[in-house]
């Protein structure tokens, strides 16, 4: 074979490994180069469609071994010159590991951005309680300032009561000496009247000596009369049965009793530990505590 016959079949062979890549177009440019070719060379025309591969599989008998070798070795080189480089398997294996660490660092980031959003709403949070606390703490001072406040006003009138019931006991009362008494003609228990004279800057009436106690007596005669109506005075002996105290906690030191020979004073026991005096004659008798009478309150001035 000839060298423009080996020409062609390189040629051919150069085109159709690239054939099967190219667009129809394309194809058709090859196809008109190859009719130059054959024009150029003086090639005889085939009939039919003619491709490269076909004309070297037809030629091929006639070329001997160390032709087929030579064409072989050329056809090889010239392969592998136009073949399309491939990748390195090492470089696409890189690009999916660059992929992952790169939508790792892209996650790592969004996380990081988030945790800033949570770190700058726990800090206004904590902005938040701080400021509610320090309010708080306003508050309570407040609170503290009024309760206070509040808590001396209800003594100062709890002082302007008792003053004013001073007032009133000694000027509607009876005083003798450093003391006045006044009757209240109100039905109380013995610890219920005591705590009405408390509020009002007194005591149960606790007569001293026989003065004072002509002086009650009297008084308590003209208000009551013409009925007997009991009045409670401070006296009782609920600490020691037969141990009579004033209210104030000393020990009586004199005695008047109401004395009969059927009936006499006291004689009521562990049951009866108050004492209360009786309008009429304005001696003592002892009664329950939980009786409901009238009392008679004393101011100190």
């Amino acid at each position: 074979m000839d060298m423009g016959c080996r020409v062609l079949l390189l040629l051919g062979a150069l085109l159709g490994t690239s054939a099967g890549k190219e667009l129809s177009s394309a194809e058709e440019r090859q196809a008109l180069m190859l009719k130059h070719l054959q024009e150029v060379l003086q090639l005889p025309e085939v009939e039919g469609e003619v491709t490269p591969k076909m004309m070297l599989t037809e030629l091929a008998p006639e070329v001997g071994e160390e032709e087929e070798e030579e064409e072989g070795g050329a056809r090889g080189s010239i392969e592998g010159e136009m073949a399309p480089t491939q990748p390195a398997p090492t470089t696409a294996a890189a690009q999916p590991e660059e992929d992952g660490f790169t939508y790792v660092f892209s996650r790592l980031d969004n996380l990081d951005k988030a945790v800033h959003r949570l770190n700058m709403q726990f800090y206004t949070m904590d902005l938040r309680v701080a400021q509610f606390s320090q309010g708080l703490a306003q508050l309570r001072g407040q609170l503290a300032e009024a309760q206070e406040a509040l808590s001396t006003l209800t003594q100062a009138s709890t002082r302007n009561q008792q003053d004013i019931g001073k007032i009133d006991g000694c000027l509607r009362g009876r005083r003798i000496h450093a003391k006045c008494f006044l009757i209240f003609k109100e039905f109380e228990g013995y610890d219920e009247a005591e705590g009405m004279c408390q509020r009002r800057g007194g005591n149960l009436a606790m007569p001293a000596d026989a003065t004072e106690l002509a002086v009650l007596r009297r008084y308590l005669h003209e208000a009551c009369q013409p009925f007997n109506w009991p009045a409670w005075v401070g006296i009782h002996d609920r600490r020691a049965e037969g141990l009579w105290l004033y209210e104030s906690g000393q020990r009586v030191s004199f005695f008047d009793w109401y004395r009969d020979p059927l009936v006499s004073q006291p004689n009521g026991g562990t049951r009866e530990n108050c004492v209360s005096l009786s309008s009429d004659d304005g001696k003592w008798w002892d009664n329950d505590c939980t009786r409901r009478m009238y009392y008679i309150c004393e101011y100190r001035l």
